[in-house]
């Protein structure tokens, strides 16, 4: 089964509304690469899985867009709007030194933005994938981006997205899933454009 991910407009900013659509993208996904719609349960952490299928999804939502990871490996994604408000605070708090220094390298306070949504929706794939919560956030691999590429010391395959003013990443358990991954979308969506992948294992230098 191809790897896929899938691209659909909420039309809202609503949670329940946005977690509705993705429902709705998971089952257009469904149909298209699996041919039924297999029985999903509830992990006690809190991760939707299929009960008894063997492929693995995942969703995420940001403002106008849903995004659903699919796959036979295991697969997490997420996607937030670059201009998203937040506190660069919280990098102090919970991200690793190298993190920090990648943040401060920035040139002027929208790049350091950008730089912190790029290392959150990494981190936020990552601990998906793994079917941890937000907690977790500090026993995350420490990622950063130099050109193309994601330094990051871990055994599974990320890839970085950037358009129509939003960053989303995807992380893979396999390679072959994250490198063969196809992009869907399902109605008149923005361009995005593959900003970085990462080689397993490769350290920060």
């Amino acid at each position: 089964m191809e790897s896929r991910l899938g691209i659909l407009s909420s039309e809202s900013h609503i949670y329940k509304e946005q977690h509705t659509k993705g429902l709705e993208l998971l089952s257009l996904m469904e149909e298209e690469l699996i041919g039924s719609h297999p029985e999903r349960h509830i992990t006690q952490a809190g991760r939707p899985e299929y009960t008894d299928c063997n492929v693995d999804f995942n969703i995420s939502h940001a403002k106008n867009l849903v995004i659903c990871t699919m796959s036979e490996g295991k697969t997490g994604c997420d996607i937030e709007r670059s201009d998203r408000k937040v506190s660069i605070a919280i990098a102090e708090k919970f991200f690793h030194p190298e993190e920090k220094a990648f943040l401060e390298e920035a040139g002027n306070p929208q790049e350091k933005q950008r730089r912190f949504m790029m290392l959150w929706v990494l981190k936020e794939a990552h601990i998906k994938l793994l079917g941890t919560t937000v907690g977790a956030v500090r026993e995350t691999p420490s990622f950063s981006i130099s050109g193309s590429r994601i330094l990051c010391q871990s055994s599974l395959f990320y890839s970085m997205y950037e358009g129509g003013g939003y960053v989303m990443a995807t992380a893979f358990e396999r390679k072959t899933d994250r490198d063969n991954l196809i992009i869907k979308k399902y109605n008149d969506l923005p361009d995005f454009t593959l900003t970085a992948v990462n080689q397993a294992g490769e350290k920060i230098s």
